[in-house]
């Protein structure tokens, strides 16, 4: 679990540095103050895209190739590797844009990987703690890859430091035995994929997938403009530094969160109390970003931000894992449950940029923001499968 934690900090840093530091300076400096929203909208939209049809797509080989996870580990890695270094090289927009597709592309790999172990070795009563566990290095992969990216600096340093990390951090899964371990479940016989279980899911995966949509809508639209918003709403004069320190914050909470609820909800076998935690603990913490812009508010929400992301990563995979259609499909549907949060990325640009541009600004984003949260609340209910 230590090698699978280590690979996750590293696929999050490859992704959360550039979006939250990166790719908005780089945006800045080919688009200049008048265009950056635009043009940062448009290569995280069409990155998101590409990364809307690769999940699934490498979840399929997956599956295919009789479950065998790391060598779609290793193909997805070395192509978001040469994505990074193509974003360090990046002059135009054009190839500002295409480096960032490989790594979307490249990355769903991994986190395809990584995502279908859990539901092959882990045994259900358990997939609270350990899905937690995942949920805790994806975060930390966010300050990691925050914290090069501010350490080494902007532009190619900081792509170039992010691309070394990656495998880097993922290098100790390559060392482990692949396939049944004795505690989870076998590997499956590789053959062909059973198209019918992607039109005919089940209404509680269907269910599941929504929540799982909506709540990573949230997430995504709190960090899209985030850096935009502290420089250009709160007025700091750091606004690097800035997305660090309230980056860090919102990564204890919900470390702290994430895991405690995990190891709760596998003792008490309950899920929905932490996802009703969830959605309302982050209503709470976008409202106060929405009405109140000062240094002081925003990072009391980061807190509330960081805690309600954690008491859903907390219970996210065990959720998803308890509504999969079938074994044989694992990874597959998994993947299409990764769209669940890939897919906001692709749609937090579209619409946060005309928001924040003509449409009320980052009070009515967050706002809306906070809309969603509770929108996810009231879906929970039509989760039967789970207590």
């Amino acid at each position: 679990m230590v090698a699978y934690a280590l690979a996750m900090i590293g696929v999050a840093a490859g992704w959360f540095g550039p979006i939250q530091i990166l790719l908005p300076e780089h945006a800045a400096r080919l688009a200049g103050e008048g265009g950056k929203e635009s043009l940062l909208a448009l290569v995280t939209a069409v990155g998101a895209g590409a990364s809307l049809i690769a999940n699934p797509l490498w979840g399929v080989l997956s599956d295919r190739m009789g479950a065998r996870r790391r060598p779609i580990f290793v193909a997805g890695t070395v192509v978001g590797v040469a994505g990074l270094l193509v974003l360090s090289a990046a002059d135009s927009r054009a190839l500002m844009m295409t480096g960032w597709v490989l790594v979307q592309v490249g990355l769903n790999g991994p986190l395809a990987a990584l995502a279908a172990m859990i539901g092959d070795r882990v045994p259900e009563r358990q997939r609270g703690t350990v899905g937690a566990l995942f949920g805790v290095a994806q975060i930390v992969g966010v300050v990691l890859g925050t914290a090069l990216a501010v350490a080494v600096g902007q532009g190619a340093p900081g792509y170039i430091a992010v691309a070394v990390a990656v495998p880097a951090l993922g290098a100790a899964l390559l060392l482990l035995r692949d396939g049944h371990d004795g505690r989870g479940v076998a590997r499956v016989a590789a053959g062909p994929t059973n198209w019918s279980v992607l039109l005919r899911p089940g209404a509680q995966f269907a269910w599941a997938w929504v929540i799982r949509f909506l709540l990573n809508l949230v997430n995504a639209l709190v960090l899209v403009y985030l850096f935009y918003y502290l420089s250009d709403r709160v007025g700091v004069t750091d606004a690097a530094t800035w997305v660090l320190i309230l980056t860090v914050v919102n990564v204890l909470f919900a470390g702290l969160f994430g895991f405690a609820g995990g190891v709760l909800s596998d003792r008490w076998q309950r899920r929905k109390v932490f996802v009703v935690a969830a959605g309302v603990i982050l209503a709470a913490g976008t409202t106060l970003m929405a009405l109140f812009p000062v240094v002081a508010v925003v990072i009391v929400a980061s807190v509330l931000v960081g805690a309600g992301w954690g008491a859903y990563v907390a219970v996210d995979m065990a959720v998803i894992t308890h509504v999969l259609p079938d074994a044989e499909t694992r990874a597959t549907m998994l993947g299409v449950a990764n769209i669940a949060g890939t897919l906001p990325q692709l749609l937090a640009p579209v619409v946060a940029a005309p928001i924040v541009t003509r449409l009320g600004g980052y009070p009515a984003l967050y706002l809306l923001t906070a809309g969603f949260a509770v929108l996810a609340l009231l879906c929970l209910p039509r989760l039967k499968a789970l207590s």
